[in-house]
């Protein structure tokens, strides 16, 4: 079965509502609908229900629940009582059945979506990094060294030109880079994404070339997907908690997440290994930078940070080094 990387959000407004709910937040009204003959439609899924008396009826926008999986009601239709469901996934998972409905009168769908980005924005500021695939075309300054080191995990690389030419590289063990891109055990190498040129000496066999690097001040164009997602595709669980974490914080404690916020600062620079380091130290903060009020997600966002990798710390490369 080829896997299915998530390219949309990491969190959902149905998310942000059963959150509040399960907080017992008085900003999301809780009732009881009654589904039944659900057709599986690919504009979404649709059901028949009905509503008890004295409880409120469906409205577009409105979440359902049930077992902790949410979508959210895109069409209501009459003749019968019918509502369409936004699939978040590649299934829907709601089944026939009573289910629980979300209804907010305070966050509407198009500011919980709005919540969701400014959330993810924070996260991918605080980590350095992002949690779902991204596809495009980056370039990458080299370091005078056979291995390009990476802020984003590689996820899929369809191109890769070397040192500002328009010569294109092919990948593989035997040709003349590898992606390392496992994410799992015994090497994940999320954790320190990197590529590696394939360095051959010259021979009857190979005709090939000698200490190939990545050019220090050239760039390397590299098409390709990154992003840091688990094995199955799905963004990290700890991930989608963080940004689950500060969406309601903008919701219920916004004085609070502001005062978390950072103002001035300065960049402080360390060598490790080969290559360099870049940290932003926010001003009078010596420790370690609390991203937010909630320890919890400053927890989260120090375990994911990934530096940022800058230069090179090798020996200048002359050009008789790679002829």
């Amino acid at each position: 079965m080829e896997l299915m990387d998530n390219i949309g959000p990491y969190i959902t407004y149905g998310e942000i509502l059963l959150e509040l709910a399960r907080g017992k937040s008085s900003k999301v009204k809780v009732s009881t609908i009654t589904l039944a003959n659900k057709t599986i439609d690919v504009l979404g899924d649709l059901y028949d229900f009905t509503v008890a008396s004295g409880n409120p009826t469906p409205k577009i926008g409105d979440v359902v629940e049930q077992a902790g999986y949410t979508d959210c009601i895109k069409e209501i239709l009459t003749t019968p009582d019918r509502i369409r469901l936004q699939k978040t996934g590649v299934e829907n998972l709601v089944q026939n059945g009573p289910t629980q409905l979300l209804h907010s009168d305070d966050i509407s769908k198009g500011r919980g979506e709005a919540l969701v980005r400014l959330s993810m924005a924070r996260v991918d500021r605080e980590t350095g990094q992002f949690f779902n695939k991204r596809s495009g075309v980056f370039q990458f300054e080299g370091n005078n060294s056979p291995v390009l080191f990476l802020n984003v995990p590689v996820i899929e690389i369809r191109s890769l030109k070397i040192n500002s030419t328009e010569q294109e590289l092919i990948e593989g063990k035997l040709n003349d880079f590898l992606a390392l891109k496992s994410r799992t055990e015994p090497q994940d190498d999320r954790w320190n994404p990197r590529i590696k040129l394939n360095t051959r000496t010259d021979n009857i066999f190979s005709g090939a070339f000698t200490n190939r690097v990545f050019l220090k001040d050239t760039f390397t164009e590299i098409d390709g997907d990154f992003g840091f997602l688990e094995a199955d595709g799905n963004t990290p669980l700890l991930i989608k908690e963080a940004t689950l974490i500060d969406a309601i914080d903008s919701i219920e404690n916004p004085e609070a997440q502001a005062a978390g916020e950072a103002t001035t600062g300065s960049l402080k620079r360390i060598k490790v290994d080969i290559h360099e380091q870049e940290f932003f130290e926010p001003k009078g903060q010596s420790q370690v930078f609390q991203a937010s009020t909630n320890e919890r997600f400053n927890r989260i966002m120090s375990q994911y940070r990934r530096p940022i990798l800058i230069g090179g710390s090798f020996r200048e490369i002359r050009e008789e080094d790679i002829r």
